[in-house]
């Protein structure tokens, strides 16, 4: 993005405008159109032919737009045409053509699937909408990643301070009062709109939770089309939509901040489904995103696996002690079976030896998966914690886990006998 001075020239009117940086002018230029919308005696009668003509000219000098500048634009022209979702998803894409990889494309994308969410429009049209944005972030998905020599990683690539602004400016069609970043993010959870307003945000992450609206929103409306489809049969037709859709993505950003909404309670789809069928959707998620072990995830370079895998242990926990209410054992037993077969177990139990033998158990003990996965980003997260759940998974099954100078055992107990010792972590 631009440091230096942006300076827009008007050779016909013998004028230029002259701004410090793109940062100034992005907030001057979100200012007067929030202001221009105020004073318009109608909805949509704002004349924002100036911003256009400015920002027409700020585009043009750039092969690959930053996002906010096409965010402005585009809200420029869905301004004039605010029902019109297939062209500003156009408009979209075709500014992300020359984006290397596929976060800046993706999270481009957030002010069309707030559209549809907030959209009064017939079903069948919102849904023909909704398949072609998931179309597109398909297509999108497959990008290669891109190399070093293509510049720098959409993970380090960060939201201009700004950006607040353009969520004001993208929020403000539908409400003044709500904060404008739950209105532009309505599926997003609290934790993910947090995360948003930081400053320096990644682009990345913004492209994660995008992914994560779109899927949520699809999934939300084949549960509204499901009337009189019999419960267990609705459940398992989702799952199999699911479990087909989270590997598409290759997003681990996806994944982290979909089983971050899962520790809280409930999932922030309330608005669009009933609460009966937010326990359906939850059942889905717990079913596809624990039962599942998605290779994308375990192959995934230099990415930190950490707080996904600690993410992962509390929501199984969570989903056993659930089905277990519900009085399905077998599914409670699917659930421990997931987890005792996957990666975690070892790699959790190899993460706190070594942070035992830095003096990691030292540090205080965390008592809410919240300040758990807080600590988890910094690398201390309590041996203990892990310890006493995976006891608690564990000896479920007849397994139970103990410290010893070797390690963690596990020892399978069937009555007064010790059937098998393992060791882990080592």
């Amino acid at each position: 993005m631009a440091a230096g001075s942006i300076v827009v020239d008007f050779p016909s009117m013998g004028a230029a405008l002259c701004f410090p940086n793109l940062e100034s002018l992005l907030r001057d230029s979100a200012s007067g159109f929030l202001s221009a919308v105020s004073a318009a005696p109608a909805p949509g009668a704002a004349d924002l032919t100036n911003f256009h003509r400015v920002f027409s000219r700020v585009l043009s000098t750039y092969s690959d737009p930053p996002l906010e500048v096409v965010w402005f634009f585009s809200a420029l022209s869905f301004h004039d045409r605010p029902d019109d979702l297939r062209s500003l998803l156009q408009l979209l894409s075709a500014f992300a053509a020359s984006s290397p990889g596929a976060a800046k494309p993706l999270a481009l994308l957030a002010p069309v699937v707030s559209e549809l969410f907030h959209s009064d429009k017939p079903r069948r049209e919102t849904e023909a909408v909704v398949e072609a944005v998931l179309s597109y972030i398909s297509i999108c998905s497959s990008r290669p990643a891109p190399s070093s020599t293509e510049g720098t990683t959409a993970d380090a690539v960060r939201l201009l301070p700004a950006f607040g602004d353009l969520v004001k400016v993208w929020s403000v069609r539908h409400s003044r009062e709500r904060c404008p970043f739950q209105v532009l993010f309505p599926l997003a959870g609290d934790e993910a709109r947090r995360e948003l307003m930081k400053e320096g945000c990644s682009v990345d992450y913004l492209a994660g939770v995008v992914l994560v609206e779109a899927f949520l929103l699809r999934l939300c409306l084949k549960v509204q089309n499901a009337t009189g489809v019999p419960r267990s049969e609705l459940q398992k037709e989702l799952k199999i939509w699911a479990v087909s859709s989270i590997p598409v993505f290759q997003s681990h950003q996806f994944f982290g901040v979909l089983l971050n909404m899962l520790l809280n309670s409930p999932l922030p789809v309330y608005s669009l489904v009933s609460a009966d069928d937010e326990i359906l959707v939850r059942d889905v998620l717990y079913d596809s995103l624990i039962l599942v072990d998605y290779s994308f995830i375990n192959n995934g370079a230099g990415v930190d696996l950490l707080p996904v895998y600690v993410s992962r242990l509390i929501i199984t926990l969570d989903a056993v002690n659930d089905a277990r209410r519900k009085g399905d054992q077998g599914r409670a037993v699917s659930f421990i079976n997931a987890f005792s077969t996957s990666n975690i177990p070892n790699f959790l139990i190899k993460w706190a030896t070594c942070q035992a033998g830095s003096g990691a158990l030292s540090k205080p003990i965390c008592n809410t998966p919240q300040a758990i996965l807080s600590m988890c980003k910094y690398g201390t997260t309590s041996l203990v914690f892990i310890y006493h759940v995976l006891w608690t998974v564990y000896s479920s099954r007849n397994v139970y886990v103990f410290f010893s100078q070797s390690g963690l055992l596990t020892l399978k107990i069937r009555g007064s006998k010790c059937l098998e010792i393992t060791v882990l972590g080592l």
